[in-house]
């Protein structure tokens, strides 16, 4: 409406959202059953995370309960494996089910992520692309269609706390409580989260789960066997960053028809990688995200010829892209932000003339040889879209490279980050040699930033090893004392 004055809706206090239940709850009854049920229903209304909706759904709900049982009951099952859960849900339902049927997909998809999670719309949408969700004719129409699917869904106020750029452009959002166990409640039996204890088998014989997030919660917790994991379509591996793959090799090279599939915070070698990649023909996403130990990327990566979506974000010791990248004809995104050891980039990026996204990359502007990637390799890359950030290496700005990108003909493009690492180069040269179209926003950043900009990146990394020990630390401590306190004689350094 474009309206000069907007008001952003709050959530409710916790005493509003149990005015709310109460009233609805208590309409009819005496002040005595009030006091009786009054502690458990201030409980329940905490639940509703400061959703009216949800507040008046179940105070309509608690109406027909009448003693303290019946709503311990409430309390205990609410949301979860609840009779009645279809009841609670009705609102959302109605709302779900004025869902064109392709979005609702879409929006199942989430409970693929935990509660309060951070989800990034760009890797969201790669994720609907990756399960087919968002098939359309044309080289872009996918992305424009997934970019359609999120604004719709966020408009029916199913994602909330968005996280903006500068342009207003949405990054990241999260799900209400409420309405992630919804689609968990949508979903109970095809989107499955196991904890994987020590010496434990995954056993997935009783569910017809074709999407997995596994959870590692210690370094020395593997799967050791697996059952009926064959049809999943999506596997998500977490760790705290303390635990290795050992033991999940034949867990994903066992899955064959993946289509997405995730290590985040694991320590990986490359070996580890390799060797299961040959039998995922399927593949469509690839995602490494905070994985330590990764120095080169395998090149048997290159050999997934289906891959539209390779995730490398956050990845602080890789130092080497795959050399045979330019295999990857079907790359669509491709993700290598906050990698700051990363300083080999191949010159095979510059076939993949499918990339709509090319978020983080160093290039050379003072020559062009063989073997790394420079500024004039974008040359081909006419299909990309959104934010582009580069940063600038060498000593001189060699003009016939730069003008060889033809950024002029990257008119999808929203914006372009150029951060420049030499005092030899001059952003207004840059600016002239890559005669941008005017509808391009380019913002530029001299060394003197990039200099501490680097820095604090390698910072990062540093607190994040010492972030990793301290918990190992901890969870070593913890152990010890547990066994202490149940007689075990051990050393405490036998928990290195």
């Amino acid at each position: 409406m474009e309206s000069p004055h907007v008001v952003p809706l709050q959530l409710l206090s916790e005493e509003m959202c149990w005015l709310i239940l109460s009233q609805k709850a208590f309409s009819g009854r005496s002040q005595a059953s009030r006091e009786i049920l009054e502690d458990i229903g201030r409980e329940i209304a905490n639940k509703c995370k400061g959703l009216p909706l949800a507040a008046k759904t179940i105070g309509g709900l608690l109406q027909d309960k009448q003693g303290r049982e019946e709503w311990q009951n409430v309390l205990n099952n609410v949301i979860w494996k609840s009779s009645f859960a279809h009841e609670i849900f009705s609102p959302l339902l109605l709302s779900y089910y004025d869902l064109p049927s392709p979005i609702r997909q879409c929006l199942s998809y989430c409970a693929i992520f935990p509660k309060s999670f951070t989800i990034y719309k760009d890797e969201l949408i790669q994720c609907w692309m990756a399960q087919g969700y968002l098939n359309s004719d044309g080289n872009r129409r996918r992305e424009l269609k997934g970019e359609d699917y999120f604004k719709y869904l966020a408009t029916r106020s199913f994602f909330q706390d968005f996280e903006k750029d500068t342009s207003g452009s949405i990054i990241s959002c999260k799900m209400h409580d409420i309405v992630h166990e919804f689609v968990q409640f949508l979903t109970e039996h095809r989107f499955v989260t196991e904890v994987v204890a020590r010496n434990s088998t995954l056993d997935l014989s009783s569910k017809r789960v074709r999407h997995l997030r596994l959870v590692i919660p210690s370094w020395d917790a593997s799967p050791l066997s697996t059952c009926l994991i064959e049809k999943l379509r999506s596997l998500v591996v977490v760790s705290d960053g303390l635990s290795s793959g050992d033991g999940l090799q034949d867990l994903f090279s066992r899955s064959k028809l993946l289509r997405f599939l995730e290590f985040d915070w694991l320590r990986l070698r490359p070996e580890q990688i390799a060797g299961g990649m040959k039998n995922l023909i399927h593949l469509r996403y690839l995602s490494l995200i905070s994985c330590s130990g990764l120095e080169n990327l395998p090149e048997s990566v290159c050999e997934l010829i289906n891959l539209q979506s390779l995730n490398l974000r956050d990845c602080l010791d890789l130092k080497k892209l795959a050399v045979g990248m330019g295999k990857l004809i079907n790359l669509r995104y491709l993700c290598i932000k906050e990698c700051p050891s990363l300083s080999y980039y191949p010159k095979g990026i510059r076939h993949l003339i499918s990339l709509t996204r090319l978020s983080g990359i160093k290039m050379r502007v003072d020559q062009s040889d063989g073997n790394e990637f420079s500024i004039g390799d974008l040359e081909n890359l006419d299909l990309l879209g959104g934010n582009l950030c580069v940063e600038l290496i060498g000593d001189e700005l060699n003009w016939a490279e730069a003008k060889r990108a033809k950024l002029h003909n990257k008119i999808h493009l929203k914006r372009t980050d150029i951060w420049i690492c030499s005092p030899n180069i001059k952003k207004e040269e840059v600016l002239k040699a890559l005669n941008p179209p005017s509808t391009l926003l380019v913002e530029f950043f001299d060394y003197q930033k990039w200099l501490p900009f680097n820095e604090a990146r390698i910072q990062r990394m540093k607190m994040r090893e010492k972030f990793i020990v301290a918990r190992m630390v901890h969870r070593a401590a913890l152990k010890f004392l547990a066994d202490c306190s149940s007689g075990e004689e051990s050393s405490f350094f036998s928990y290195d």
